[in-house]
């Protein structure tokens, strides 16, 4: 992965969206975060029953963040994750400007934010 914009290509959600090699889906429980690696990485949160993005992140410990969220209510909604792992150090900015990416291209996409994007799900 390079220090540039991520390429815009592909359907947001879908394997290769923006040349990331995403993971499968998974529920979003404790369980199956466990194998999720402590390291950097960007990951999509799902409605299990529509499909839809409900939530794009970023983090510098993608498998905390993810049990964080999975303590969350989503507003009764079963969600589902998937993510994409970064193998090497990037600056706290660089992850965050990716996230963004997604985030612009997902609009782009559907000409609104994630559903939780911009909102507190608790």
């Amino acid at each position: 992965m390079s220090m540039l914009p991520l390429p815009a290509t592909g359907t947001p959600g879908q394997p290769g969206w923006m040349e990331l090699l995403w993971s499968g889906c998974e529920m979003l429980d404790a369980e199956k975060t466990r194998p999720v690696p402590a390291g950097l990485g960007l990951y999509l949160l799902r409605d299990a029953g529509s499909q839809e993005i409900c939530y794009i992140g970023q983090s510098g410990n993608c498998a905390q963040r993810l049990l964080d969220h999975a303590k969350k209510s989503w507003d009764g909604k079963e969600v589902q994750f998937s993510f994409h792992g970064i193998d090497k150090t990037v600056l706290p900015h660089q992850l965050k400007e990716w996230e963004n990416d997604l985030m612009g291209n997902y609009f782009e996409h559907y000409r609104k934010a994630p559903e939780y994007q911009f909102r507190n799900s608790r």
